[in-house]
């Protein structure tokens, strides 16, 4: 076999206690696919645009663009000036973003602002995460193109995105999907008899896909939108009769995400938590690396994640988690004991991911002695 060169090792030096060294996000799932539609109520247009699960900033451009041609169809005969868009995650910012291409006075209602929002924790790498897409395929081939041109076209721009490569020992199921979607997208992935890192002695795949740095893209957005005179606003809006009834604009931008479960009765929504590992920054780490979890090395830190909860809605890091997290990913480099997958530590949820069905998942319940024993561990 030729020798094949290492990349740098990550270090996996980490302290759960230390600020911000550990981070719960939590995802808004929705089975049976995401919504993106509108619906007329009470004299109001509702442009839906939410339930992405964790591939929310992956489709955001597409998306955003697909609710840019409704309202501007809209626009066209009712010659109205004014748009509310509710959420200022991913979803609302880009969507904001578009918008104001058409002309229209744009107003944010959020009761969180973006450094506080479930898209300010994601990972960030471009791929199709936990999102189900029943009977929609074609409207998904659209809106992955155009949200992946336009991250292309935003590189070296402030925006925070860069190409990486990812390297795999399994075949990547959520870049696998954007292949099978749109062809020629994404580079071909190369086959490697043997992956470039120090312990590593088996084969695997090599993928080049972008990296977008959520706090760096959605600190953009939102300095461009203030600066283009989006007003926004913190409210908490507690029902869809209350935003009928007291918002001015007669255009409503539903991208409120795990919210609409309760603002729009969305019974198909539900909360994926996931827990992130924040290592301190490795600039010569030029690489994703995913195997049931991942690393994304970014500007400023080293993303260790990958875990799954369904139906868990808590923003509580879980420090012994993450703490396992870490050791897991740094068993793979061969700087920790091997240990066996934790239990949540799975990068798409059975009832959600299209992968092999025999990909390992967990050995020992949260509670169980054994996983109790493996945290002491770690």
């Amino acid at each position: 076999m030729p020798t094949v060169a290492n990349l740098p090792t990550p270090t996996f030096t980490f302290d759960p206690d230390a600020p911000g060294a550990c981070v719960a996000g939590v995802r808004p799932y929705r089975s049976g696919s995401y919504r993106l539609d509108a619906e007329s109520a009470s004299g109001k247009l509702i442009v839906h645009n939410y339930g992405h699960g964790g591939a929310g900033i992956t489709l955001s451009w597409g998306c955003a663009a697909k609710v840019k041609g409704i309202v501007q169809s809209h626009i066209a005969a009712s010659h109205e000036t004014e748009v509310a868009v509710l959420g200022a995650g991913v979803m609302g910012l880009t969507a904001a973003t578009l918008l104001l291409d058409l002309g229209l006075t744009v107003t944010i209602y959020a009761d969180r602002m973006p450094a506080k929002t479930t898209s300010w924790k994601a990972g960030g790498q471009w791929a199709v995460s936990i999102v189900k897409y029943d009977g929609k395929e074609q409207e998904l081939k659209d809106i992955l193109k155009t949200s992946y041109e336009t991250f292309k076209c935003s590189i070296g721009k402030g925006f925070g995105v860069v190409e990486r490569p990812n390297y795999s020992p399994i075949p990547a199921e959520n870049l696998e999907v954007v292949m099978r979607l749109v062809p020629r997208l994404l580079p071909p992935r190369e086959f490697l008899e043997r992956l470039p890192f120090e312990h590593h002695t088996q084969s695997g795949y090599k993928y080049q896909t972008l990296l977008i740095e959520p706090p760096t893209f959605l600190q953009r957005l939102e300095q461009d939108l203030r600066q283009r005179g989006v007003t926004f606003v913190q409210r908490k809006l507690a029902s869809s009769s209350e935003v009928v009834t007291s918002l001015s604009q007669t255009i409503v931008v539903n991208c409120t995400g795990l919210g609409a479960q309760t603002l729009w009765h969305d019974t198909k929504v539900v909360p994926i938590t996931g827990q992130l590992a924040m290592l301190p920054p490795q600039p010569a780490l030029q690489y994703l690396y995913s195997k049931n979890g991942y690393l994304f090395p970014r500007s400023d830190h080293v993303v260790i994640g990958g875990t799954y909860q369904e139906h868990v809605n808590n923003e509580t890091p879980d420090k012994a988690l993450c703490k396992l997290l870490v050791h897991y990913l740094a068993a793979q480099f061969g700087k920790a004991t091997p240990i066996p997958i934790p239990d949540v530590h799975v990068h798409h949820p059975r009832n959600a991911r299209m992968v092999d069905p025999t990909t390992p998942a967990m050995l020992f319940p949260i509670d169980s002695p054994e996983r109790q024993a493996l945290v002491r561990a770690t």
